[in-house]
């Protein structure tokens, strides 16, 4: 049976250009909900103050990167910018990795200053850290192409790119159904941001981070934007859990900002 996604992931496949429509079109619907209500309680002027937050660089920079994807898939190839489907290396994925290995530190360095007051607490903070170790060993696939090592016989076989990890033991459609699955959860999430969280200062922090979250959600739907799709989704977290880390942002319910101190 034909499946929704497209396991070749090409951009002219019919089903998954559909679903990446659907995504793009909800998108849209969401961010333009999200701007007229921001227009009747503060006004325009209000709403490009708040647009005005370094947050938006790093929007406007995957935007940019995510018009590069589509050229390298449509046009040319990008080979220093984006990876080839077997291997490591590109651009993309360097600041990726670099981007799961920049939380951990930091997380280190808070966990040495127990006296600092932060929003989240040592077990949130190394249970966060243990997630993108993971992460980081399964994007490099845990060193191979580092350090030239040839995998068992058995991975050779099984493996779908013959590497050493193991989320190539996904088949591709189901892979990219739960990329979208989790594309459709973040345009979600982007419209409920402020349900979930509040600036308790007034900051110009949360339309940056929603669109940066809607941005995310959409190159999520796609198999061409995957790769730039993970980097926008681990620098968009960082960013929440950052305002968050510096009181500009907050959990609205106690409960919930008891259960990150932890």
């Amino acid at each position: 049976m034909t499946t929704f996604f497209s396991p070749d992931g090409s951009i002219d496949a019919p089903l998954q250009a559909f679903g990446f429509a659907v995504a793009v079109a909800l998108a849209m619907a969401i961010a333009v909900k999200v701007l007229w209500r921001g227009m009747g309680r503060i006004g325009p002027v209000g709403m490009m103050r708040q647009g005005l937050d370094l947050d938006m660089l790093a929007l406007f920079a995957l935007v940019q990167l995510a018009a590069l994807n589509l050229f390298d898939h449509t046009v040319r190839p990008l080979a220093g910018v984006f990876r080839p489907e077997v291997g490591d290396g590109g651009l993309i994925e360097n600041l990726t990795i670099l981007l799961m290995l920049f939380p951990v530190a930091l997380t280190a360095e808070r966990i040495w200053q127990r006296n600092r007051d932060t929003a989240f607490g040592g077990v949130c903070l190394v249970a966060t850290a243990l997630v993108l170790i993971l992460a980081f060993g399964e994007e490099v696939s845990w060193g191979q192409h580092w350090l030239g090592f040839t995998p068992p016989d058995a991975v050779l076989q099984s493996n779908l790119q013959e590497e050493f990890n193991l989320h190539n033991y996904i088949p591709p459609s189901t892979m990219e159904a739960l990329y979208y699955g989790l594309g459709l959860g973040l345009l979600v999430l982007g419209a409920r941001l402020g349900s979930i969280v509040e600036a308790p200062r007034g900051d110009r922090v949360l339309l940056p981070l929603r669109a940066l979250l809607l941005l995310s959600g959409v190159l999520m739907c796609h198999h061409i934007f995957q790769e730039l799709a993970e980097l926008a989704v681990i620098a968009t977290g960082f960013l929440i859990w950052n305002r968050m880390d510096e009181g500009r942002l907050r959990f609205r319910e106690g409960p919930v900002r008891t259960l990150a101190a932890i």
